[in-house]
């Protein structure tokens, strides 16, 4: 994709887009009982599908003897990993990792992405980092409950107290879930993540344990290994990526789920951006933009869970 898009293909990206979205941004547009009925009961199932996952995981960390971390009580998710951990690439807040696991995002969720005109046979793009693996489920259940074709491109590793524990990354996580017959595959492809999605900023020795990890999920999910030689060659493998498994077409949605280096780009206009929906329109034109940047730009709207703690705010995730 060129680093700059012409005047008119912006333009029609965003004819495209507000056609498409018209009214979906102006708050939740009047529903009848039926759908209100079948909203519920579909929010419901997703809320199910995310404890269920939750039970899975708790049950395969106990059977591995994986000791409650420290800073962490018994009470506390499953989901939530180390403080610290060779795997760890950045830091994180442990109340945001706390809220993140709450069974209720994947309700919230799946009544966002109706609100929004997804429906069931609708693609719906995601990158999954491994700092909010529990964010990362209630997406597969949200779009599980839906009917929505979920495709994701996931990572190894993560930031603090999140999926950071050897046997229990992301890409492990959700073979986890696949073989426990919860959930199919959504993994199309898994990096390493971190500094320039390539682990540059880990230890020679973690950085060969990534890249088993890497590999042997990606086999178990019939995924393809990301190993990008830049940046910008991880942003373009992923577009492409994303385009290829949706015959050549854009998705409806692209979610960005926490702070991947090609996801968010090394420009400073991502850091202007709020988090939650962001409007199908441009907002950075620079080269080095991120995947998030280029999906507005072509008129796709675009999820961002990042900044956990105000977001739960906003959506009247219990806290």
């Amino acid at each position: 994709m060129p680093a700059i898009m012409s005047a008119s293909l912006i333009a029609l990206a965003l004819v495209a887009g507000v056609e498409r979205w018209r009214g979906s941004w102006g708050g939740e547009a009047p529903i009848s009982r039926f759908q209100q009925a079948e909203w519920v009961a579909q929010a419901s199932a997703a809320e199910d599908l995310f404890r269920k996952a939750m039970q899975v995981l708790g049950n395969a960390k106990e059977a591995a003897s994986i000791a409650v971390p420290n800073g962490l009580t018994p009470k506390d998710s499953p989901f939530l990993g180390d403080e610290f951990t060779p795997l760890v690439t950045t830091l994180g807040s442990l109340e945001s990792k706390r809220l993140s696991a709450h069974p209720g995002w994947a309700r919230a969720l799946l009544s966002k992405l109706r609100n929004l005109g997804i429906k069931p046979g609708d693609t719906v793009a995601a990158c999954f980092s491994g700092s909010f693996p529990a964010l990362n489920t209630a997406l597969i259940a949200a779009c599980t409950s839906l009917q929505a074709r979920l495709i994701a491109i996931s990572s190894v590793t993560a930031s603090t107290y999140g999926a950071n524990q050897p046997g229990f990354t992301w890409p492990e996580m959700e073979v986890l879930f696949v073989q426990s017959g919860l959930f199919a595959p959504v993994s199309i492809a898994i990096s390493l993540g971190g500094s320039k999605d390539r682990g540059e900023d880990l230890e020679p020795a973690t950085r060969l344990q990534a890249i088993r990890i890497q590999e042997v999920a990606a086999r178990s999910l019939g995924a393809m290994v990301l190993f990008p030689k830049d940046l910008q060659q991880a942003i373009t493998s992923r577009m492409d990526l994303y385009r290829f498994h949706n015959r050549g077409r854009l998705p409806s949605l692209y979610v960005n789920v926490g702070g991947n280096t090609a996801s968010m780009g090394e420009s400073e206009a991502i850091l202007g951006r709020h988090n939650g929906f962001l409007r199908p329109m441009p907002f950075d034109l620079s080269s080095n933009r991120g995947l998030i940047a280029r999906f507005t730009e072509m008129g796709v709207p675009v999820l961002h869970l990042l900044y956990i703690r105000d977001l739960a705010f906003r959506w009247n995730i219990a806290q």
